[in-house]
């Protein structure tokens, strides 16, 4: 199949067909949309590098990750690449910021390029077109997806139990008589942040509280969005009864929540605990050190890589799914709820 099949099932010219490819922003709305209907229905894939065949002369990968310059993803794509590397094959990594799109046009161009393989971090919870990718010959192995996504063992996985990351958080909190939470999580259409919330909320159940006034819910947009902290923060300020406790979607968030306490003169664990979650590098350096959910980041890559390996060397292996379990790091970054000062929570 060729290009000019599909602008022959379109009805447009060969340039008209080329440009949808390659010069998109030249091409009317309409008709970009009717030649990517026909690319899709066809099943057509453009070769950026005909001389590779389907049988694998390319020496690379792709992993596709929802922020490749976040330190917990940066630990996992070294364990990625030392695995690939021991190959001597390379890694092309893309970031998706948990956008469909974005992932959409990622694999795509990867596929282009014919890559072995692709390791990816599903940005929604459907995964059948990933099912659709590995039919059409590129083998697929899901990083750290929802145990919940329809995945049916039908491809490789390697993830964490983050529901029970969730939960270990608030059992903490809880146990240091917390019962009034902050939780600053991600967009609920990231499998991880749906299931941290669920396990944050099986908690409170288990501990009989009432989950509705325990956990205080706010959303950043994506991760990245450190710029919406601010107003998070003076949010749960200004409650009437205020939280005693923060817990954030990442490391990298909650530092910003500290940063922005401080500067509003509250202390932390003394009038506030936080808690992160990954357990990057930094946690441990901060002042106060940050008490987190520490996840196997290093050996998460490793292992979605040794199982992309594996499926490339023989394609009717058995699929296997991978998983692992979060543990907490307590650090001076929480205490007991008896111990706050000046800052109470108003009406108690």
């Amino acid at each position: 199949m060729t290009i000019r099949d599909v602008a022959e099932q379109a009805g447009v010219s060969l340039g008209t067909a080329s440009n949808v490819l390659n010069r998109p922003e030249r091409v009317a709305p309409d008709t970009l949309a009717r030649v990517l209907e026909v690319i899709d229905q066809l099943g057509f894939v453009r070769s950026s590098a005909a001389h590779q065949m389907r049988g694998g002369n390319s020496r690379c990968f792709g992993a596709v990750v929802l922020d490749a310059s976040s330190p917990s993803s940066t630990e996992t794509i070294r364990g990625l690449e030392d695995a690939v590397h021991e190959q001597g094959c390379a890694v092309v990594v893309c970031s998706t910021d948990g956008s469909p799109e974005r992932e959409a046009r990622y694999l795509r161009l990867l596929e282009e390029q014919r890559v072995q393989g692709i390791v990816i971090t599903p940005a929604t919870r459907n995964v059948s077109h990933l099912h659709t990718l590995r039919d059409r010959g590129t083998v697929v192995v899901l990083l750290d997806p929802d145990n919940r996504n329809g995945n049916n063992g039908e491809l490789c996985s390697v993830s964490v139990d983050h529901a029970g990351g969730g939960e270990l958080t608030a059992r903490h909190l809880f146990e240091l008589g917390h019962t009034r939470i902050a939780f600053i999580n991600g967009p609920l259409h990231l499998a991880q942040c749906q299931a941290r919330r669920r396990g944050m909320r099986r908690a409170a159940r288990l501990a009989g509280l009432d989950m509705g006034e325990t956990i205080i819910e706010y959303t950043v947009d994506p991760l990245t969005a450190f710029h919406q902290v601010d107003q998070i923060v003076d949010s749960f300020l200004e409650l009437e009864e205020r939280p005693t406790a923060v817990v954030c979607v990442n490391d990298q968030i909650a530092l910003t929540v500290l940063r922005t306490l401080v500067e509003r003169g509250i202390r932390v664990p003394r009038d506030i605990s936080l808690v992160g979650y990954d357990d990057v590098e930094f946690a441990a350096m901060l002042s106060p050190s940050l008490t987190s959910i520490r996840l196997p980041k290093y050996e998460l890559g490793r292992a979605a890589a040794q199982l992309l390996i594996a499926e490339t060397a023989d394609p009717n292996h058995r699929h296997s799914d991978i998983r692992f379990d979060a543990e907490i790091v307590a650090r001076q970054s929480t205490t007991a709820r008896s111990r706050l000062n000046s800052y109470s929570p108003r009406g108690v």
